[in-house]
C-alpha cells in the first residue's frame, strides 16, 4: 500500500501541510523540524506525489524529451548527453520515443498529462498551433534539429548547409569529381537542408552530383545504396553521406567489394558520432555541436519556464569538418 504524506504527519506528530513544506524548496519551516519530517518520510519510505505538487501551482521538475529512434547512433547519442544537461539543472527527463512516421501531437499531449515543465522536441514535426498550446499549458517547447515554421517556439540547430560547404571544399581539394549522394528520408529537416547545401556549394566550384539515392539514416541503407552506386556503371571516386550510420555503411560496402577507402572511393558523413572516430572507419565527417545544442536549447527552455516572454528565437550553431582517413 502506498505511503501518504498522511502517514508521515502521523508518524512524526506534525500536520500534513508541514510535510507538504518539508518537503519544498524554501517554505517556511524550522530546520530542526524539516530533518525530523524527513527522517521519518524516509523511514517509512515516502516520497511526494510530483503530480499532486502539480495541481496546486507547484513545478514538477519533470522535461518532457521526445527523441526518435533510440536504435539510431546519433539519437542515442543525442539523448544520454541531453540527460546529463538536464540533470544538471536539477530536472528529470521524462522520454517520450516517437518512430520515424509517427505524429509528435499525440506523444506530447501524453506528457502534458503528467504536468511536464516544459519539452525538448528532437523527432517529428511540430506546427506552430501545437507550440503554442503546449506553451499555454504551461510548458513551454524547444525544438533542437530543426527551424520550426512559422515561429511559435524557440529552435536550436546546426548550419547544415554550412557543414556541406566543408564537404564540398574537402572534395575539391582531394580532386574528386564523380560525386555521389546517399541522403535520409526526403520530408525531414535536416536532409533537405544538407542536400541542397551540397548542390549549392558544388554549382559553386562548376560540379554537379552524378548520382543521388534514398536511405533511412540506418547504417543498413547505407550499405545497400552504396553497393548499388559502387556497381553502377559509373562508379563515383567519393560518397556523400546525409549521416554517419549511413556512411559507416557505405565504408562496409566499399571494403565488401575489395575497393580502398579513400584510394578508390572517398566516404564522408555527417554528425561526429563517436563511432566515426572508431580506427576501422576513421570518417571524414562533419561535427554537429551537440553539446553545444543541448545547452542552448536547455538556456532557452529554463528561461521561458521561469517566465521569460518575447518572440521566438532561432540559434544557428557552426559545425566543423573533422578530417580522417576517409576522405
Amino acid at each position: 500500500m502506498r505511503v501518504t504524506a498522511d502517514d508521515v504527519a502521523a508518524r512524526a506528530g506534525v500536520s500534513r501541510s508541514a510535510v507538504s513544506r518539508a518537503f519544498t524548496k524554501g517554505a517556511s519551516i524550522q530546520p530542526d523540524k524539516r530533518a525530523h519530517i524527513l527522517a521519518m518520510a524516509d523511514e517509512l519510505g515516502y516520497r511526494p506525489n510530483l503530480m499532486a505538487r502539480s495541481l496546486t501551482g507547484g513545478a514538477t521538475g519533470l522535461i518532457a524529451v521526445v527523441v526518435g529512434s533510440l536504435s539510431s547512433p546519433y539519437e542515442s547519442w543525442f539523448l544520454d548527453i541531453l540527460s546529463q544537461g538536464i540533470r544538471s539543472r536539477g530536472l528529470w527527463p521524462l522520454l517520450v520515443p516517437v518512430s520515424p512516421g509517427q505524429e509528435v501531437e499525440p506523444a506530447l499531449d501524453h506528457a502534458l498529462a503528467y504536468q511536464v515543465d516544459g519539452a525538448v522536441i528532437a523527432a517529428g514535426s511540430v506546427n506552430r498551433k501545437l507550440a503554442e498550446r503546449s506553451t499555454a499549458n504551461g510548458a513551454p517547447i524547444v525544438v533542437v534539429g530543426r527551424v520550426l515554421d512559422g515561429g511559435g517556439a524557440d529552435s536550436v540547430c546546426c548550419d547544415n548547409r554550412a557543414g556541406m560547404a566543408m564537404i564540398a571544399e574537402r572534395l575539391v581539394a582531394t580532386n574528386r569529381r564523380r560525386i555521389a549522394w546517399i541522403g535520409g528520408r526526403a520530408d525531414t529537416f535536416s536532409n533537405v537542408e544538407r542536400f541542397d547545401g551540397l548542390t549549392a556549394a558544388l554549382s559553386a566550384h562548376g560540379m554537379s552530383l552524378t548520382e543521388a539515392r534514398r536511405g533511412d539514416y540506418t547504417t543498413d541503407s547505407g550499405m545497400v545504396q552504396a553497393l548499388a552506386l559502387l556497381t553502377g556503371r559509373d562508379r563515383p571516386d567519393a560518397i556523400v553521406c546525409g549521416n554517419d550510420a549511413m556512411a559507416i555503411g557505405a565504408i562496409s560496402a566499399a571494403r565488401r567489394l575489395g575497393l580502398r577507402v579513400p584510394e578508390d572511393v572517398g566516404i564522408c558523413g555527417f554528425d561526429d558520432i563517436p563511432a566515426a572516430a572508431w580506427e576501422p572507419f576513421s570518417l571524414t565527417t562533419v561535427a554537429n555541436p551537440v553539446t553545444e545544442t543541448v545547452k542552448a536549447a536547455l538556456d532557452l527552455l529554463t528561461r521561458r519556464i521561469a517566465g521569460e516572454n518575447g518572440a521566438p528565437s532561432t540559434i544557428r550553431l557552426p559545425p566543423a569538418l573533422c578530417i580522417r582517413q576517409s576522405l
